[in-house]
């Protein structure tokens, strides 16, 4: 049973402050300023006491490890020259794990997961012959290495199969999973008061920090309001899903799930990212039984109402009472049917031609991986070369061909095979396809470590409270 620790809960807000304030004042390197040493001193710090952890089989150093992905979420507020601390961690404790895995003959671990390596082995075989293609056709190294570094995730799964089986690894990540979306709702507000108030400014030393390092965005409007973004956003619907499906199903009247959901929903106000708010719409559907229609039908209309009227209470509140929003909201959703009336919907409609052609010359293997795309934009008034496809599964199509589209096909296929007994997992991957629409949210690397934390969960049978604590003084 899943239980909240007030002293966690401290802990883990602590954790998530001291990063974004540590990274404001000892920045990493940004396209304007150089890194701070000190930076990297903690940094190294980090990792040192973290592979310390690892090699004596201490679960602290998973800990550790987990603090980082789920507190630091997409931002880059930590590195060691010009590499995030995330891809090191990465690095060494896979190796690690797999130096202990040899070392004990624990082979056992790949042995029962015979399906998954297979899946695994397919989608990482046409991964790397793209990532070879595209540096051979002469993409920057850089982006193939960007474009190739989420998918080696996956070999999370290992280690976190292991890891859930301890009750002290699950209660943890709970915890800091709960102190994630309160600390985000907390700093996109503090975020939003600041620029409406006039205490921030567009292009200020904190909009820099807020764009480069905790890899935001923030787009201002003349009544006052600011949309506010964060890459972690983007998996906002899939977790706002599973905790409305625990409320819904096994009715859960656990507080923390209502403070959650609201959390959650109050972020989506603000961000009103319209692909979000299509997935959001299709998994609350999804969510719907005939065996529990008034719960499904009393909580969906419960979420409206609630997000309606935070969303009319913000814009009046820094429109100062000029404006109730809704005008704003219904073009954000008319772009959807209508990309011309929306200048980030026809960039994207823009890019469409283009992205074709590419997939046109080479359907089947594609072009290789760190690709960019050339378009016109209506925003600068001028062709610009990007990275960002802005259609998901197109870009994984461009880049890796029909066969990585059919890899994909089998890691998703067999996910939903494994979670295909639980709704509310069920729906997190539904909105999170739909989200890949026009968002790299499946190959984003906190898409892939969903999917993987979902795929580790389904196949892990927790061990009794006294058992998995031998297993963990023991280093099993």
């Amino acid at each position: 049973m899943i239980q909240i620790s007030k002293k966690q809960i401290y802990l883990y807000s602590a954790i998530y402050i001291g990063i974004r304030v540590f990274s404001y004042f000892f920045s990493p390197g940004t396209p304007l300023y150089f890194a701070n040493p000190v930076n990297w001193i903690a940094s190294a710090t980090i990792l040192l006491v973290v592979i310390y952890f690892l090699l004596k089989k201490d679960i602290h150093g998973w800990l550790l490890i987990a603090s980082g992905m789920v507190l630091g979420g997409a931002g880059s507020f930590l590195e060691i020259k010009g590499i995030y601390l995330r891809t090191f961690l990465f690095i060494f404790s896979i190796a690690i794990f797999t130096y202990h895995t040899i070392k004990e003959k624990k082979y056992n671990i790949f042995l029962e997961n015979k399906t998954i390596v297979y899946v695994f082995l397919a989608l990482y075989t046409i991964v790397g012959l793209s990532a070879i293609r595209g540096y051979y056709a002469g993409h920057n190294l850089k982006l193939v290495i960007a474009d190739t570094l989420p998918y080696l995730f996956f070999l999370y799964y290992f280690p976190i199969k292991e890891l859930l089986k301890s009750e002290k690894f699950r209660k943890a990540t709970f915890n800091m999973l709960v102190v994630a979306i309160i600390g985000n709702f907390i700093f996109t507000y503090f975020t939003l008061v600041g620029f409406s108030s006039g205490i921030f400014v567009l292009q200020d030393s904190y909009y820099h920090w807020f764009r480069d390092v905790a890899s935001g965005k923030i787009t201002g409007y003349d009544t006052g309001f600011f949309r506010i973004l964060l890459n972690e956003q983007m998996l906002l619907v899939p977790i706002f899903l599973w905790v409305f499906a625990k409320q819904i199903y096994s009715g859960n009247k656990k507080i923390i799930f209502t403070i959650s959901g609201a959390a959650l929903l109050a972020v989506l106000t603000i961000n009103i990212t319209r692909i979000y708010l299509v997935a959001l719409a299709v998994g609350i559907l999804f969510l719907f039984s005939l065996k529990n229609w008034k719960r499904w039908l009393v909580y969906s209309a419960g979420a409206f109402i609630f997000f309606i009227t935070v969303f009319t209470l913000t814009h009046l509140a820094t429109t100062k009472g000029k404006s109730l929003g809704w005008e704003y909201l219904g073009l954000r959703l008319q772009s959807i049917a209508m990309p011309q009336t929306e200048n980030s919907s026809l960039s994207r409609l823009l890019l469409l031609p283009r992205i074709m052609e590419k997939i046109q010359a080479r359907p089947l293997l594609g072009t290789g991986l760190g690709d960019t795309v050339t378009a016109y934009s209506p925003v600068f008034k001028a062709n610009i070369t990007t990275q960002h496809f802005d259609w998901g599964y197109l870009e994984i199509w461009a880049e890796v061909g029909l066969l990585g589209l059919l890899a994909w096909g089998l890691v998703i296929g067999y996910l939903i095979l494994q979670i295909k007994q639980n709704r509310g997992l069920l729906a997190s991957v539904v909105a999170l396809l739909v989200i890949n629409i026009t968002s790299p949210a499946l190959f984003h690397v906190l898409g892939v470590i969903l999917i993987t934390y979902f795929l580790s969960f389904s196949q892990t049978k927790p061990l009794p409270n006294s058992q998995a604590t031998r297993a963990m003084a023991k280093g099993k």
